[in-house]
């Protein structure tokens, strides 16, 4: 019998004449969809991934260093790609096909993908990918990792919805706001149904250029994964049969094949660890064990964790008390410096001190020790209420909610600079909403900034009226 997804049906994308689909969404032979992640030491490599219609069946990149010259390209050298053929249509699941309906007039398409290596830390390089025999995409300018020095990211919660018409403004304001960032942060709920071609096409044309320069970590959210329904009795969540072509990840042979290349640790310089958790698992336990080890071998100044579903939920009706009690005992063991999440669709930052004897009552002040800095943030138009109670029930944890908002789209700049980390976060609009700076004397940790009181906390009744996005 035919498996079907339990997704609720969309009209069919046809090519009838009457629904066709858009311009930048069709394949052809160029290549398009192009992103910079990171493979191996981003300091001496770059993984870049693109697309193509399936009948090019074999492509190539090159790279050369970026300099003032105006033929620089002719120094550049090749490199074959690696490429898989997805059919949008249907994928597999258990060695049988599943349909996909909001693909099933879409063809097959190419995937294409490099990696960059022996390349020179903190240069700056451009490269090219190539679609069918000479069919070039324009020059990109992408900068290795330092070894050592200050660094600069931007870290987004969910876009999901309304990708390409509301969530565009909020990637672009954060390239305006920090153009010299190293690499984007994307905290899950990339899209809102990850199997259906369409709405990756808008997310790929919302950034546009930026994702080829600027690299990307992505998390996966519950929006990467699909519910299959491979009988009357069970369900099972399904990773997008898109993540894996589109994203050229680290892949660590410790951990459950289920999580390769949605579970990775990037090792960015002598400064600074990211580690990337899939919080979609229903067993959490063999990554926890992984980052447990990680983060006791890891030797960096700064050790950054992010993951979809938030530690402490800001959401209504989203906590999850699972994996608090599985993961917060290792985040604090190892005084994880900052944890980066999305799912709840509100913004929320707080501060925890495991070291603290009672709970804190009137929040952090200038001067105050802390363990870890918790941030739940959402860049895309759909928005939720925040908990009535706020983090007032977790604070037997010793954590303590600072600042939070409403019915708005943020995104976040963070900067690494010996050893200080300064924290910003903007509304789409570019306005500063919140800020803090922690700086880090051997083990102890102290708040030195912690602007939290302008422009006026964020409420779904003291904003423009709001109505969900449904497309």
């Amino acid at each position: 019998m035919a498996l079907a997804f339990a997704i609720s049906a969309v009209p069919a994308v046809a090519h009838d004449g009457n629904h066709t689909v858009p311009p930048w969404q069709e394949a052809s032979a160029w290549p398009d969809r192009v992103i910079a992640t990171f493979e191996a030491d981003p300091a001496t490599s770059l993984a870049v991934n693109w697309r193509t219609i399936a009948s090019v069946s074999a492509s190539r990149a090159e790279i050369a260093l970026a300099t003032p010259d105006a033929r620089f390209d002719l120094t550049a050298r090749s490199v074959s790609a690696q490429t898989e053929i997805v059919d949008l249509a249907k994928t597999m699941f258990g060695g049988a096909d599943i349909a996909i309906p909001s693909n099933d007039k879409l063809p097959a398409v190419a995937y294409h993908s490099v990696r960059f290596d022996d390349l020179r830390p903190d240069t700056l390089y451009a490269y090219r990918v190539m679609g069918a025999d000479g069919l070039w995409s324009e020059w990109f300018q992408t900068r290795t990792a330092p070894l050592s020095g200050p660094v600069r990211f931007i870290y987004m919660g969910d876009a999901q919805n309304g990708v390409l018409s509301l969530w565009s403004r909020t990637i672009r304001a954060a390239y305006q706001a920090a153009p010299d960032a190293r690499f984007m942060l994307h905290a899950g709920d990339l899209v809102n149904r990850a199997s259906r071609d369409t709405e990756w096409a808008e997310w790929f044309k919302a950034g546009g250029f930026l994702h080829a320069m600027v690299p990307a970590i992505p998390v996966t959210g519950n929006h990467e994964y699909d519910m299959a329904a491979p009988g009357e009795t069970e369900r099972v969540r399904l990773l997008s049969h898109l993540w894996r072509p589109q994203f050229r990840l680290p892949v660590d042979g410790t951990l459950p094949s289920a999580v390769h290349e949605t579970a990775y640790a990037v090792r960015y310089s002598a400064d600074l660890d990211v580690f990337v958790l899939d919080s979609n698992q229903r067993d959490m336990a063999p990554q926890a064990a992984w980052l447990d080890a990680q983060l006791k071998a890891s030797k960096k100044r700064w050790r950054v964790v992010t993951m979809h579903h938030p530690v402490f939920s800001s959401g209504k009706d989203r906590d999850n008390k699972p994996n608090r009690d599985l993961l917060l005992p290792i985040l604090t063991r190892h005084s994880v410096d900052l944890v980066l999440q999305g799912h709840d669709h509100t913004y929320a930052r707080g501060l925890l001190d495991a070291s603290a004897q009672l709970p804190r009552r009137s929040g952090f002040k200038i001067g105050d020790t802390l363990t870890t800095m918790f941030v739940n943030s959402v860049s895309g138009p759909k928005q939720y209420e925040f908990r009535k109670v706020g983090w007032d029930d977790y604070a037997p944890t010793g954590v303590k909610l600072e600042r939070q908002g409403e019915n708005g789209q943020f995104f976040q700049v963070i900067g690494i600079d010996g050893n200080r980390l300064t924290y910003t976060a903007y509304t789409a609009d570019g306005v500063q909403y919140d800020a803090a700076i922690i700086e880090k004397r051997g083990n102890t940790k102290r708040l030195i900034k912690n602007d939290k009181d302008a422009p006026p906390t964020r409420r779904f009744d003291n904003t423009l009226p709001y109505q969900s996005p449904n497309f």
